[in-house]
């Protein structure tokens, strides 16, 4: 974990393309659940902040049964996160091919997986925009005191998977 985030980013590749590398296995997060069992999630880094995207997503219904969507408009990873986490099973991005051919324009990416009502793999633009209250709302067993004690958290606001004080900073300056 640096100072940043909670994030323990990998550090080197040992495969021929490092770059793919970094978006496909960023890093990990280590942290408890509100049981006191102990767990790791995998970070990737597919998308970028400030692009919009096409989403597609399942979302469990409250007696049980799943829904598939798409977003009709494109949206920043900030912005789907925040209307539509609740109750989010898996969450699929369409990526442009670099070089489109007739039979390959472009791929879905999962960029958010749960497994069991925690999180599998999540990108890192989701995870760093998702407050106290998305998880308190959506995935009550990914409650961690401990880890977001440590990021400053002090209300439902805040983030829990980032320093909460560089971020005041920022809004401040």
């Amino acid at each position: 974990m640096n100072n940043l985030n909670a994030i323990r980013k990998n550090e080197t590749s040992t495969s021929n393309y490092p770059e793919i590398d970094n978006k496909f296995y960023y890093g990990k997060v280590s942290q408890y659940d509100n049981t006191g069992k102990y767990f790791e999630f995998s970070v990737t880094n597919h998308l970028d902040e400030n692009k919009k995207y096409k989403f597609r997503y399942t979302a469990k219904c409250k007696a049980g049964f799943l829904n598939i969507s798409e977003t009709r408009y494109d949206q920043t990873p900030k912005q789907f996160i925040e209307q539509t986490y609740g109750f989010l099973e898996n969450v699929q991005v369409w990526s442009e091919s670099e070089n489109p051919t007739e039979d390959h324009k472009g791929i879905w990416l999962n960029v958010l997986c749960t497994k069991g009502k925690k999180f599998y793999s999540i990108d890192k633009s989701f995870l760093l925009n998702l407050t106290v209250s998305n998880m308190h709302n959506a995935w009550k067993k990914m409650v961690d005191y401990d880890l977001w004690k440590r990021m400053g958290t002090k209300t439902h606001a805040d983030y829990p998977y980032k320093m909460n004080n560089v971020a005041t900073e920022e809004v401040a300056a």
